[in-house]
């Protein structure tokens, strides 16, 4: 059979009457209640056995779900299936009724055939937009008189069904949204878009301020933001009331009750409708603007740092280069990053690398690891690193720090330390064997002058002694070593003695080798020669020879003595000759020439400039 389309009733008619009165009285009941209620009063209003209230299923459109049951008195709810079921139709078509032979024309339909029904009316429930919310259907077991008048009455029903789903549901998600805004972590505001006044302020936001609601509603956007005057607020708000903005989003401070202030963001909107208010949600950014305010004083440190730092990943590339690592190692941030760190790794300590990963994978420290590094020219360069190792928030290990100090000084010095410990050690052997060679080659006739020359002899060794100490040991200035010798002539250096030469130093053995000659020389001119009367003259030079001349350059000392008595070579070698001559030409692998010259002795040394500085710089002549 067709569906019944018989014209439609008068709205006066005394069944639409009845239905109306029905559902008047019904309705005073709101919530989950009102629908056994509804179903009740339009099973009454239309004599029928069967009411079915239903909503469409949450997660299979294919079934629904009845919300109430009326079979002659309540009955319990249950869900079917809509296929083969007119059910079906009243989703995708709308209202439908049928008079009667239901079960002929659903013979599929498992539900309507157990029922026994014969008569059909069925109503969509619709939202306000228009969506199928589910479905009102009346049933009987006889056929329906005046179809088309229980299809209105039943669409009046649905209509009233479908509006209090609807606000149930929209109460239902107003409350769920009001907890989860109220228990949010983020502080949520509503003001009036008026008189600005907070209306609602969630919890979150209400403890961290220290105020009670009833405080707040006093209270407007202003008062808690020191950052701000009325004037300014007002006018930043004015774009979002005109429409100009959608929402703002800015940071800035809050106030507390207490008067302590926080850092928070603020995303601010203006919602127009039948409130007319302002919504802002506001999160507290104290912590992060600590670390930002932490991570800019580290990245200070790092740039400003002379230390070179850097990161890198477990693979060994390098990810930052601080300016500290520019200088040091020579290259540049843009050249390195992105880059091994084996670049700056010699070839033969490629596997401190290896060891150093796999270290920094298990969580461990590598501190003050002394090492050579390679810079952008290719010289070696000592130092000393300390790497840790980098994780994330979830504290997986996923690079390593570096930290490097350039230890080329300390390596230098603790070479130097090294050096001048072996050299103090040779010295002092070599004093201890020149001593021993003074005390023999002083034999004398009698106690009281071996003793007298082993003392001048001593002294002699003494002062040279005092000027290396002076100069640590170190090279010795040649003008210092010649005065140190000559001292005890008092004022005769300068009128009788005459010292020139260019500022040069020797080193160390060779300057206690001089040392011990011009003490000879300069005893024998006191006793035999220049020295000896009151005219005599002793010059004393220096100079480096042969870079005129494009020949190999080399150091040239003379003693030369003038207006002393008639000289004549020595019937024998004493100790003096030894000094000046033998013992001076082992020290500094060089030439001597002693020239008994009748108008005066004269004294030459000439040796490599390896024993010298040269400095082109002359001294005076005295």
């Amino acid at each position: 059979m067709e569906p019944n389309s018989t014209p439609p009733p008068s709205p006066g008619s005394p069944s639409y009457l009845l239905a109306q009165e029905e559902l008047a009285a019904c309705s005073r009941v709101v919530g989950e209640a009102f629908f056994p209620v509804m179903v009740q009063a339009l099973a009454h209003a239309l004599s029928v056995r069967w009411v079915l209230l239903c909503s469409l299923h949450p997660s299979d459109p294919s079934k629904v779900r009845t919300i109430a049951v009326w079979d002659n008195g309540p009955a319990d709810n249950f869900e079917y299936c809509l296929e083969h079921t007119p059910c079906a139709d009243i989703i995708t078509e709308g209202t439908c009724h049928y008079s009667d032979g239901i079960t002929r024309l659903f013979p599929h339909d498992e539900t309507l055939v157990e029922m026994g029904a014969e008569s059909y009316v069925g109503a969509p429930l619709r939202s306000t937009s228009g969506e199928v919310l589910g479905l009102l259907a009346v049933l009987d077991d006889k056929p329906m008189e005046r179809i088309q008048t229980a299809s209105e009455i039943v669409e009046v029903f649905a209509g009233r069904a479908a509006a209090e789903l609807e606000r149930i549901a929209r109460a239902s998600i107003n409350e769920r949204l009001g907890q989860i805004v109220e228990d949010s972590v983020s502080e949520v505001y509503v003001f009036d878009g008026k008189t600005h006044r907070f209306i609602l302020v969630n919890r979150g936001a209400r403890e961290n301020l220290g105020y009670t609601i009833e405080e707040l509603r006093c209270v407007t956007p202003w008062d808690l933001k020191p950052e701000f005057t009325r004037e300014e607020f007002l006018r930043m708000a004015e774009s979002l009331y005109s429409g100009a903005k959608s929402h703002l989003n800015f940071e800035t401070v809050l106030q507390r009750k207490d008067g302590s202030v926080y850092d928070v963001a603020v995303q601010l909107q203006y919602i127009r409708g039948a409130e007319d208010v302002y919504y802002a949600s506001i999160t507290d950014i104290t912590e992060r603007k600590r670390a930002e305010q932490a991570r800019a004083h580290l990245v200070a440190i790092v740039a400003s740092a002379r230390e070179a730092i850097v990161s890198k990943e477990l693979n060994g590339m390098i990810k930052s280069w601080n300016p500290g690592a520019e200088q040091m190692f020579g290259y540049s941030a843009a050249e390195m990053v992105g880059t091994s760190i084996r670049r700056l790794i010699p070839p033969d300590r490629q596997n401190e690398e290896d060891e150093i990963l796999s270290k920094i994978k298990h969580g461990e420290l590598v501190g003050n690891f002394d090492t050579i590094r390679l810079r952008s020219d290719g010289r070696p360069i000592d130092v000393s690193v300390t790497i840790s190792p980098i994780v994330d928030g979830d504290g997986n290990i996923i690079g390593a720090s570096k930290i490097a100090h350039d230890i080329s000084e300390r390596k230098r010095a603790e070479q130097r330390e090294r050096l001048l410990m072996h050299e103090m050690n040779h010295r002092a052997k070599n004093l201890l064997a020149l001593v021993q060679a003074i005390a023999r080659q002083t034999i004398a006739g009698d106690p009281e002058t071996f003793t007298r020359r082993f003392g001048d002899r001593i002294r002699a060794l003494a002062a040279s002694n005092d000027v290396l100490v002076h100069n640590g040991w170190q090279d010795v200035p040649i003008d210092d070593l010649v005065r140190s010798q000559l001292a005890h002539f008092g004022e005769a250096m300068g009128a009788r003695i005459r010292v020139s030469g260019p500022d040069l130093k020797i080193d160390a053995a060779t300057a206690q080798a001089i040392g011990l000659a011009l003490h000879e020389l300069a005893t024998n001119a006191a006793k035999y020669g220049a020295l000896s009367n009151d005219c005599g003259t002793v010059a004393i030079t220096w100079k480096i020879v042969g870079d005129d001349e494009g020949l190999e350059p080399r150091f040239s000392m003379v003693w030369m003595e003038n207006g002393g008595p008639p000289v004549t070579m020595p019937a024998r070698k004493g100790f003096g000759s030894t000094v000046v001559d033998r013992m001076l030409r082992a020290s500094v692998n060089g030439d001597i020439d002693l020239d008994f010259a009748p108008g005066g002795l004269v004294w030459r040394l000439t040796c490599s400039t390896s024993t010298v500085g040269h400095d082109a710089s002359e001294k005076p002549t005295y």
